[in-house]
């Protein structure tokens, strides 16, 4: 991992690596943040569905996925999604920009409370494109997300125009639309939502410069963490499922494992 592995003879085991950045993942409520003063804050909160993620056609085995995962209900949906901006007021820098990702369900939910919310601005939408796993056999799949751009100040975000992954460099560079591929890890504990490592990878590039600060105050698996941590940026973590934070140590040492490979970089740039 890049904040690591520019050290030659201190460099720390992968053992202690792991254990500082399970430090940095906190079982914490989001209305208890305040003060981060995040550079960036990117999160996909709950869909507001009737949703677990262990159905098999969601290509798991429902036995890997970890328990403690909770939906937020449709009818206390709205009242969440404005604590979750409250939130990103408290918590963002004067220059930070916070991304909000969106399932269709209840997007316009979203879209009403930040333009309702007076402390923040909605700078735009993207659209991140993905293979869907359920079989839809009766009607066309849903395989877009929406991310909600809002910023505290319109005039002072960080913003870069590339990134390193195929979104750029085999593209144009145009956030509207972000084709990326789900990433099942077989074999592997499962949180019900984890967001590719390529997509998260992109934004990150785009929205945050190295040794910037992000932050994810309803992390789940923690994948904002590992390619945080993966493109040496600095970072906090934080969800009320304890049974999450194992996902994340997890996913850290297979990423932390398998970063050697020039194969597998190129996988995690797609």
């Amino acid at each position: 991992m890049s904040r690591s592995s520019s050290k030659q003879s201190s460099q720390p085991s992968p053992n202690s690596l792991v254990a500082e950045c399970l430090n940095r993942f906190k079982i914490k409520d989001m209305n208890e943040w305040s003060g981060v003063n995040a550079d960036l804050i990117i999160t996909d909160p709950p869909f507001g569905i009737d949703f677990s993620g262990k159905p098999d056609n969601y290509n798991r085995d429902a036995g890997r996925v970890v328990d403690g995962y909770v939906e937020w209900s449709a009818d206390t949906y709205e009242r969440k999604i404005d604590q979750l901006l409250d939130c990103l007021t408290r918590n963002l820098g004067s220059a930070g920009s916070g991304l909000i990702f969106s399932g269709w369900n209840n997007s316009n939910v979203i879209h009403n409370q930040i333009n309702q919310h007076s402390d923040l601005h909605l700078e735009g939408k993207l659209y991140w494109v993905y293979n869907f796993a359920p079989y839809c056999r009766k009607r066309p799949a849903h395989n877009v997300y929406e991310i909600y751009w809002v910023v505290n100040n319109p005039t002072t975000y960080f913003y870069s125009n590339e990134c390193s992954t195929a979104h750029c460099t085999s593209g144009e560079s145009n956030l509207s639309a972000l084709v990326f591929k789900r990433d099942y890890k077989k074999g592997m504990p499962k949180y019900p939502t984890r967001l590719p490592f390529g997509l998260l990878r992109c934004l990150l590039e785009h929205y945050s410069e190295p040794d910037s600060l992000v932050f994810d105050p309803l992390a789940g698996s923690g994948m904002v963490g590992v390619v945080a941590e993966f493109l040496g940026r600095d970072y906090l973590l934080g969800d009320l499922n304890r049974n999450a934070k194992g996902v994340f140590q997890n996913l850290l040492e297979h990423y932390h494992d398998s970063a050697s490979s020039d194969t597998y970089e190129q996988q995690m740039r797609e």
